[in-house]
């Protein structure tokens, strides 16, 4: 019998799939027959190799495999992570996505909750004409508060010119200048608490005819405007946004107009002093207000969202509570407690949000008011070193510089407090001007 002359290949692979704790082999071997195009595969079984010493040396090569396959993907992990920090810290820097507040301007049904925007001087207007029958209590409170303002801002100049007085030996002048200052003491002292208690009462009168203005509107309104109006959403416009007003006349609007007349009247001494440090410090206040312009619109509109979102959650708290047996009888609680969480999230990411904007801008001013002092030191001493001013001007130069920035400061952020007031109760000024019911005409 001939023997058929034949090819055997064999095959070797390796499955670094793992079977217990120990690598597969695999093999397979083709037989081909001469003078055929036939090719006969011969697969065998697979066979755990063994870990322990053989001349194949297997497990070392698997071993291998899966580590390089394992440090890949840690290497991909890494660099996607560092890639979603980049993308979180992006959103959340002035500018990013996370400022946005149209996300949450969305109530449950997807219809807009916030009630149209009112321009600040419209709001304003609205507010002198609730006080105009005592206006006497403003104009004296107007008039204490303009002494009292030019009383503090020539205090740093009689300051510094006693001290430096003493130092030379003018006993005279020094004299005449802790009388003036001693006087200046007691006119201010006088004149804050006249201008602090009028304004009180003012803003006491705002709040309770804002209240009685609403309510009597509200009680005009026709039977169809309680239709689609809920009584907790009306309850909470009158207690809670009224009540936002309650610190604007006594404690914003109090703020804004001192501190502006504080902030003129050291700009005007700093131009006596100095033009070009006085106009350095000019350029600081408009970049602080140009920030503030930023800060304030968003504030102003995060106060009126927040707004929205308490009057919904006590909606949500007053329907709850009046209807208890059926929620019990129907065993709705779990679901009546996440409608008024729903709105507290909102009501948390809101605050969030407007918490870190204070916070930026709490940075820049910061910032901007360091810059200050650095700033009237070095040219300040640069015009000592030639001669331009003396020390007891560049000290005067340092004090209103300060307080020009504090008084900027201090002005703008009231104005931004003003802003959140009257952006919260945006809704409340909305329901004051409703016309009433055909009945009542």
């Amino acid at each position: 019998m001939a023997t058929l002359p034949t090819t055997l290949h064999y095959y070797i692979s390796f499955n670094d799939q793992e079977t217990g704790s120990f690598p597969i082999s695999t093999s397979t071997s083709k037989l081909k027959f001469r003078n055929s195009s036939a090719i006969l595969t011969l697969a065998r079984p697979s066979y755990p190799i063994c870990n322990y010493s053989s001349v194949y040396a297997l497990t070392p090569i698997s071993d291998g495999f899966k580590q390089n396959r394992e440090g890949c993907c840690d290497t991909r992990n890494e660099a996607l992570h560092f890639k979603g920090w980049m993308e979180t810290v992006r959103d959340i820097l002035p500018g990013g996505s996370w400022w946005n507040l149209n996300d949450v301007d969305q109530n449950t049904n997807g219809s807009p909750v916030a009630a149209k925007p009112m321009a600040v001087m419209e709001a304003l207007s609205q507010i002198w004409a609730l006080v105009a029958d005592e206006k006497w209590i403003l104009y004296t409170a107007f008039g204490a508060l303009t002494v009292a303002a030019l009383s503090e801002i020539s205090m740093p100049g009689i300051l510094t010119a006693s001290v430096f007085s003493a130092q030379n030996g003018e006993t005279l002048v020094f004299y005449q200048k802790s009388r003036l200052l001693v006087f200046l003491c007691l006119i201010s002292g006088i004149c804050s608490g006249l201008r602090s208690g009028c304004f009180a009462i003012a803003n006491m009168i705002l709040v309770k005819r804002l209240r009685e203005t609403v309510y009597k509107s509200l009680l005009l309104q026709d039977m169809t405007f309680y239709d689609t109006e809920a009584v907790g959403d009306l309850n909470s416009r009158i207690n809670s946004d009224c009540q936002r007003l309650s610190r604007t006349i006594g404690n914003d609007i109090h703020l804004i107009l001192r501190n502006f007349l504080q902030g003129i009247g050291a700009f005007i001494h700093l131009m006596t002093l100095s033009c070009p440090l006085a106009l350095s410090s000019l350029v600081v206040c408009i970049t602080l207000s140009a920030t503030f312009l930023i800060y304030g619109r968003y504030r102003k509109k995060a106060a009126q969202l927040a707004q929205d979102f308490v009057a919904s959650a006590n909606e949500v708290a007053q329907e709850t509570l009046s209807s208890t047996r059926t929620v019990r009888a129907y065993g709705t609680e779990r679901e009546e407690f996440q409608r008024y969480k729903q709105w507290l999230d909102r009501l948390a990411s809101v605050g969030v949000r407007e918490s870190v904007a204070y916070g930026f801008w709490t940075l820049s001013f910061s910032t901007f008011y360091r810059s200050t002092q650095v700033l009237a030191v070095l040219f300040g001493g640069m015009s000592i070193l030639s001669g331009c001013v003396s020390a007891e001007q560049l000290t005067k130069y340092v004090l209103y510089c300060e307080w020009l920035i504090y008084a900027a400061w201090r002005l703008q952020d009231s104005m931004s407090s003003l802003l959140q007031s009257l952006g919260a109760c945006t809704k409340v000024f909305e329901l004051m001007h409703l016309p009433p019911s055909s009945e009542f005409l």
